[in-house]
């Protein structure tokens, strides 16, 4: 994967895990508006991906 780890990890905790946000923070020691906007940027990057390869497909 092309997301940076500190993306990658949030969007695990958050939608593999279910963790909440304010959980997120806790366990990863981020403020909780980092973890927002980690979780924000990933989901933008994946979902330009997706439609790099929708696009090539």
């Amino acid at each position: 994967s092309r997301l940076r780890p500190e993306y990658r990890s949030c969007i695990l905790l958050r939608h593999v895990e279910g963790r909440s946000y304010e959980e997120i923070a806790t366990t990863l020691d981020l403020p909780l508006g980092t973890v927002k906007t980690y979780i924000h940027r990933a989901r933008h990057e994946l979902r330009r991906a997706l439609e790099h390869l929708k696009a090539e497909g």
